[in-house]
């Protein structure tokens, strides 16, 4: 057994105690003076941890006679006292017999021999008291791991009501103060149990208040604290639905790969495997992902998105043969396709589904299954634009003139005003010179490209100089923006920066942080430390934000100015063209030729016709809503005939 280091304290009670059962002994030293030693007394010299063999010497020496109960029994283990002392105390009543109490009776006791214990019995003997011992240390540390969880749980039910009435400030202070106050006035520590428990509940409390920047980094850590802790599904569940909110996925995330949660329900597997394999793609690691994606269950609400993520991951992965491209990556798709067709929310995963297997057909020039998928697209999606413009190419590409141009009459219409495609008068330029030798609708076109596009240029090129920094880059396309510069980036070039993804999740990012800055400025005082340290991490959050927004910005303006100065070219050559189809309509003049050619045509220039609708409109300048994607061309050709 271990001895205790005597402190002055111990010292002083075994003095007290000396001096109350055992000091007659020594200072009178008379047999007929020794004081019987109390139960009580031998409880505290076990407390004392004062060995059994002198503890039971003690006994011997007093010659005190023990006539124990059960209880009493049970009363003296539960207070420490060994089981060797017990069985010692229980033996005098027995050694007594009829003399008990008397000299004769005591000096024959004290004369009987006894018996040693062998070595086994002893190493058996003392093996089993320090089991024991551990036994009983281990149920001491739980009801101590109970009382202190069952106050945290008081504490996290007061904090969780005050953050359900809206009232985070007051949830913050009561976690705060349960960490700092801790146990005996020492705060407890950062990796143990209660602040494990106080983290999330701030995090709870921010999130619910809707500082959702705020409460990320928290709720991380609790996830990452493992799945064996308490708060795991609840913290991941919330963090599962930030980070659909914001745009959030610092690189601390794939932390969460080194977790199984074979054990937990189907359903949060589900979640957890498509929370995981999203991250990773999204950081550049799709063979990683794959196969956290791949584990979704065809019944969970994530089924079809990690299909389309799927389906993109072999489409892009070099390792397989182009076969092996489309084979996987259409099978994904049309799974993605039906699994969002089941759902009442399921359209915009459709939309993007139907948008893959159309590129996907494009790209290895599959173009009347492309524009199939294309016109699958809802009216409606956000998409649309994009697929109007894509269908248009196609129609370019496989030659259907008709189709190309009545695409590109929508492109022009109201509804995309919002989007920018400054080659579209090019396309159709070339369409007009190339396929239809429509010289005079082909000068309109190079017209148009130069009155609307091209004077784009020089604004786009000073914008560009003028701005060097990234947060330049952001602050000047804000005041572009809201008309606070004399110098603004035209609207129309503000169009690829606003349909660029990664720039609009983090401009939401950024309005994010700022609303959250407001509201701890207006609590900081409230909050203390906690809430200037809070603001602190929402200005480098947000500085950070800022700086990649402006990267953004600056890329997709450079691309634009790469396309222009390419577009201009296009222009160049174009131009001469139109000059070799100019000459050709002069021989035609000469030659006493007739263009073949529709009346109503020859009156309006173009016309267009709406589906199989027979209502027949100018082609320039009109557009029907329920239509805008049936337009047809049917401007003849004037090229010559070149079996004559």
């Amino acid at each position: 057994m271990t001895k205790l280091k005597l402190t002055d304290r111990t010292l002083h009670r075994i003095a007290r105690l000396s001096l109350v059962g055992m000091i007659a002994v020594v200072s009178l030293g008379t047999a007929a003076q020794v004081l019987a030693l109390s139960v009580q007394e031998i409880v505290t010299l076990s407390s004392l941890e004062i060995p059994d063999d002198q503890i039971i010497k003690k006994i011997q020496k007093d010659g005190t006679k023990y006539t124990l109960t059960p209880a009493e029994i049970l009363d003296l283990k539960k207070k420490g006292v060994s089981d060797k002392v017990i069985r010692y105390m229980l033996s005098t009543s027995k050694e007594a017999g009829p003399a008990a109490g008397t000299a004769a009776g005591k000096a024959k006791t004290d004369d009987r021999p006894k018996r040693e214990l062998t070595a086994a019995e002893q190493a058996a003997e003392e093996a089993r008291l320090k089991e024991e011992a551990l036994r009983l240390a281990e149920e001491q540390r739980r009801r101590e791991d109970a009382a202190r969880r069952a106050f945290a749980g008081k504490v996290l039910n007061k904090g969780q009501d005050l953050a359900n009435d809206g009232k985070f400030v007051e949830a913050i202070q009561v976690f705060n103060k349960f960490v700092e106050d801790g146990v005996g006035g020492v705060p407890f520590a950062p990796d143990s149990q209660e602040a494990y428990v106080a983290k999330y509940g701030i995090a709870n409390a921010l999130s619910r208040a809707g500082l959702m920047q705020s409460a990320a980094n928290a709720l991380l850590d609790v996830v990452r604290a493992g799945p064996d802790k308490m708060f795991f599904v609840s913290a991941f569940e919330q963090l599962r639905e930030l980070r659909r909110k914001i745009n959030y996925r610092p690189p601390e995330l794939e932390d969460l790969t080194r977790f199984s949660v074979v054990n937990a329900k189907p359903e949060f597997q589900d979640g957890f495997h498509y929370f995981v394999g999203e991250f990773l793609n999204d950081f550049g690691l799709p063979a990683d992902a794959k196969p956290y994606l791949e584990k979704v269950s065809p019944k969970a609400e994530d089924y079809g998105r990690a299909q389309y993520l799927l389906g993109l991951i072999a489409f892009q992965d070099e390792t397989l043969s182009t076969q092996e491209k489309v084979t996987q990556g259409s099978t994904a798709f049309q799974k993605a396709v039906l699994a969002g067709e089941e759902r009442e929310d399921g359209q915009p995963i459709v939309d993007l589904a139907y948008l893959a297997l159309a590129r996907l057909a494009y790209e290895y020039e599959q173009y009347d299954a492309a524009i199939y998928y294309y016109k699958k697209i809802s009216k409606n999606s956000p998409k649309l634009a994009s697929a109007f413009y894509e269908a248009g190419w196609t129609y370019f590409l496989k030659n259907d003139i008709s189709r190309a141009l009545g695409t590109f009459h929508a492109l022009h219409s109201p509804y995309f005003s919002h989007h920018f495609y400054p080659e579209l008068w090019i396309l159709e330029a070339t369409i007009y010179v190339n396929s239809l030798c429509q010289v005079e609708s082909a000068e309109k076109a190079i017209q148009m490209f130069e009155e609307t596009v091209l004077v784009l240029q020089p604004p786009l090129r000073e914008f560009l100089k003028r701005n060097r920094r990234p947060e330049d880059f952001y602050g000047a396309l804000l005041d572009s923006v809201n008309k606070k510069t004399p110098n603004p980036l035209p609207r129309v070039l503000q169009s690829p920066v606003f349909e660029n993804v990664e720039y609009f999740n983090l401009y939401q990012t950024i309005k994010q942080i700022e609303k959250e800055e407001g509201v701890v400025r207006q609590n900081v005082k409230s909050l203390g430390p906690f809430g200037q340290d809070l603001l602190a991490r929402l200005a480098q959050l947000k500085a950070e934000r800022i700086s990649e927004a402006g990267v953004v910005i600056q890329k997709t303006l450079r691309q634009t100015q790469k396309d222009l100065e390419l577009y201009q070219d296009k222009l160049d050559e174009l131009r001469i063209d139109l000059q070799e189809a100019r000459l050709n309509e002069i021989d035609d003049q000469i030659a006493g030729r007739k263009d073949d050619i529709d009346p109503a045509a020859a009156r309006q220039g173009a016309i267009a016709i709406a589906g199989s609708d027979s209502m027949v409109w100018p082609f320039q300048g009109e557009f029907w809503k329920d239509e805008i994607g049936a337009y047809r061309s049917f401007l003849r050709s004037k090229c010559r005939n070149t079996a004559e």
